[in-house]
């Protein structure tokens, strides 16, 4: 759902165009791949990274979990509500435009760290889903698990990414599909973030599903 939100796919191409180095994609489709990878690799350390944070802040805190949850699934309400349109929320519509110099020297390491700051730019835009995620996180037994948690997170928006750097110039009709039908993903996804705050308020932990 992150991978598909107004953040992040109305901006793949400039992505991509990073990443190859300023050309097209379909032109450097060797350079790209790779930088690709390392991309996701840049991003999804930063999401583990915080997913150890909060699980080490829950169990910190494990004395008052269950206030903190319900606290939490309120907050994901609301972010819900503001994904559907029915409430606004004006300090998530924050972004911060990425401005590359020299993209024809993009590598490896540069392609890392500009993962790592994309995870850090746009966290207020993605932050409906990643924040969802985080609660999961904090609910967890033991830090391995809430990284864990982040890992797969951090799959969920790196694997389409990747994918979509391997398969580039063969994807317009799919990503005409996504747009066309754009309103209702958007309205599925809010759905799924009321639901989860909801599971949260009643005393059931969604983490529980999963891990």
């Amino acid at each position: 759902m992150t991978f598909v939100s107004p953040c992040i796919l109305p901006m793949i191409p400039l992505y991509l165009g990073y990443l190859a180095g300023g050309i097209t994609p379909e032109g450097r489709s060797g350079k790209l791949i790779g930088n690709s990878i390392a991309f996701v690799v840049g991003f999804s350390i930063v999401f583990v990274m915080m997913g150890a944070a909060a699980s080490a802040a829950g169990q910190f805190l494990k004395d008052h979990l269950t206030l903190l949850n319900r606290i939490g699934g309120v907050l994901i309400i609301l972010l819900g509500l503001n994904y559907v349109g029915v409430v606004s929320l004006p300090f998530l519509s924050g972004e911060h435009r990425l401005k590359l110099k020299d993209m024809q020297s993009m590598g490896l390491l540069k392609s890392l760290l500009f993962g790592m700051v994309f995870s850090l730019g746009w966290t207020p835009c993605v932050g409906p889903f990643l924040g969802s995620a985080l609660m999961m996180a904090a609910n967890s037994s033991q830090i391995a698990t809430g990284m864990l948690t982040l890992v797969f997170y951090a799959l969920g928006l790196g694997i389409p990414f990747i994918l979509v750097a391997v398969l580039v110039g063969q994807l317009e009709g799919a990503f005409s599909a996504i747009k066309k039908h754009y309103r209702i993903i958007i309205l599925v996804a809010g759905i799924i973030l009321i639901v989860m705050g909801v599971a949260l308020v009643a005393g059931f932990n969604p983490a529980s599903l999963f891990v």
